[in-house]
């Protein structure tokens, strides 16, 4: 399968926008120390690290603040044969009196080709315990499998780790029958021939002497991380006996 220039370009700079137009935090402040507070919910101690061919740095990633949650926004883009590695762990913890029942993952992820893909898994584990409590994905395969919205529910917690794995992968395209044709054009060229082709193929080649024409492609631009947050159960049974206790004294005073 083919990829032009414009293609990927324009996945490109589509990452680039969304990035550029966010204005505030980004991965590298947290990496750096700094904490996330959206309304009861406070995300601390992160620790990133990239590997592969996206982009290492992490100060190109903007974080987005939501009502329940945060996204990350950058260009998360490989071609060619390439692969790249975001993996982002993390602290959640709920203001007293509250606790987390439900997650959502959500993602923008887009591939071309054979064997190319993108996906963004994570799991929860409980603070201190280290014990499992849920796990969410989502993907999109060069092939068309796709799920870009995942969410699951779990008895409420009020803290707990998150370990987030953002992969994406480009296929290296040309089939074998496509390279057996090529090797036997190539015996039937002359010399003059092999240059004009060896230079045409070098114009569609950028300046990292990526191919742009042969492989596929795998672009993440944004991933949505979300929180339900609701009354924890203790504070409900204090809530539910209070009332209770109201009640009963209204009618004794009326008696």
């Amino acid at each position: 399968m083919r990829i032009g220039k414009a293609t990927f370009g324009l996945a490109t700079a589509l990452a680039a926008g969304l990035a550029g137009s966010a204005q505030g935090t980004t991965l590298a402040d947290l990496n750096g120390g700094q904490n996330l507070t959206v309304g009861s919910l406070t995300f601390s101690d992160f620790t990133i690290t990239v590997t592969g061919a996206i982009d290492h740095n992490l100060a190109d990633y903007k974080v987005l603040t939501e009502s329940d949650g945060f996204k990350i926004v950058g260009g998360i883009g490989v071609f060619g044969g390439q692969q790249g590695d975001m993996l982002v762990s993390y602290d959640v913890s709920v203001a007293a009196g509250s606790a987390v029942d439900d997650m959502s993952l959500k993602f923008n992820g887009a591939a071309v080709g054979a064997h190319s893909g993108a996906t963004v898994s994570e799991d929860l584990f409980g603070i201190p315990s280290g014990d499992p409590i849920a796990s969410a994905s989502v993907f999109q395969t060069g092939s068309g499998l796709s799920q870009k919205v995942d969410s699951v529910s779990f008895g409420p917690v009020t803290s707990f780790t998150v370990e987030k794995d953002i992969l994406v992968k480009a296929g290296s395209g040309g089939s074998s029958g496509d390279k057996d044709k090529d090797t036997d054009n190539d015996d039937h060229k002359g010399d003059k021939d092999r240059d004009k082709d060896w230079h045409h193929h070098d114009k569609d080649r950028d300046d990292h002497g990526m191919d742009l024409d042969r492989g596929g492609l795998a672009t993440i631009s944004f991933v949505d991380q979300r929180f339900s947050v609701v009354p924890e159960p203790g504070s409900l049974v204090l809530l539910s006996g209070g009332l209770m206790g109201l009640l009963a004294f209204g009618r004794k005073r009326r008696s």
